[in-house]
């Protein structure tokens, strides 16, 4: 059964993924390297509000018994425009065009960018060209077996002296031009999002079973994590839920209960979105060897070659 469970969120952290990944920013002529190998994509603040929406809908997965049966709740990110929704999403409205109850709708309320609360990465780098820009963070490293190969063959092709003063064209040596693959991303901006989720029901039944998966998941703790694209967020649960219902003065109106939960996330942002004019990863090689160009003095006219005979008088 925990094979099967495990199996099941990898299949839905796969489904999650979007189909092009084009805003990774993958530098030009690295289309052989896949998404394992980099394993790093662009975080930006959609993709924290893409993981606090499929946390709601896929983690939590609320539903509640209707007049139409046991079904889930949707959850919608805000309250969408009335017009738009009327005619896209027909199914969330009555004949007379009230919102359907039970109802869950989410909503990002604030952005802190805050230094007392960062998560695991603390400095901050400094870009190496000295522009006062951040720096960059090496994510992986890897050995070019076929460079380094190359300087080796090179080096121990080369004539070497023994201790007791014979030359020996192959002899054996250690190879220090190691030909290293580093790859890199910006620095991870920490903020702080603030959510507030609505919970709307017309029966009192209704919201205990919406609030019951806010309040026992996390257990005795008010953390938990949320993931997307290979990104992970850590989330709190503010300790007090808002209640508000109108039962004891209906007059036309319809019976509604109301909660509210406000969840702050501490996310990170990787790169600048698509205003960014650098890209999120950067594959780089380290420098094993210096050369310099050098230019072969022309012989003067009448000097021996290797050939036995001399050079020919330059043409005036």
């Amino acid at each position: 059964m925990r094979l099967q469970q495990l199996a099941r969120e990898q299949e839905r952290d796969y489904l999650m993924l979007p189909d092009n990944f084009d805003f990774a920013m993958l530098p030009e002529g690295e289309s052989k390297l896949t998404l394992k190998e980099v394993g790093m994509l662009a975080s930006n603040i959609e993709t924290i509000d893409m993981a606090m929406a499929s946390w709601v809908k896929e983690d939590i997965n609320i539903s509640t018994r209707t007049n139409e049966g046991y079904d889930k709740v949707p959850v919608l990110w805000q309250v969408p425009e009335r017009s738009f929704q009327i005619k896209n999403r027909k199914q969330l409205r009555d004949d007379a065009g009230a919102l359907k109850l039970p109802l869950i709708s989410i909503e990002r309320t604030g952005i802190a960018k805050d230094p007392n609360r960062k998560g695991s990465f603390q400095a901050n780098y400094y870009s190496d060209k000295k522009n006062g820009r951040p720096g960059r963070w090496v994510i992986a490293r890897r050995v070019i077996p076929s460079k380094t190969n190359a300087f080796a063959t090179n080096a121990i092709s080369q004539t070497a002296t023994e201790t007791d003063g014979t030359l020996q064209q192959y002899s054996p040596r250690a190879n220090k031009k190691i030909v290293v693959q580093i790859v890199s991303i910006p620095i991870p901006v920490y903020i702080n999002v603030t959510y507030k989720i609505s919970l709307k029901s017309e029966y009192q039944q209704q919201m205990n079973d919406m609030l019951a998966p806010f309040i026992g998941r996390t257990g005795q703790i008010n953390g938990f994590v949320m993931r997307r694209n290979g990104h992970l967020y850590e989330g709190f649960i503010e300790q007090d839920f808002t209640h508000s219902n109108n039962v004891n003065n209906l007059a036309e109106d319809m019976r509604m209960f109301t909660s509210e939960i406000t969840i702050r996330v501490i996310g990170y942002l990787i790169g600048e979105g698509d205003n960014s004019d650098r890209p999120i990863v950067r594959i780089d090689e380290n420098i094993v060897e210096f050369t310099y160009p050098t230019e072969s003095p022309v012989p003067m006219p009448g000097t021996p070659n290797i050939f036995g005979g001399a050079f020919d008088v330059l043409p005036e």
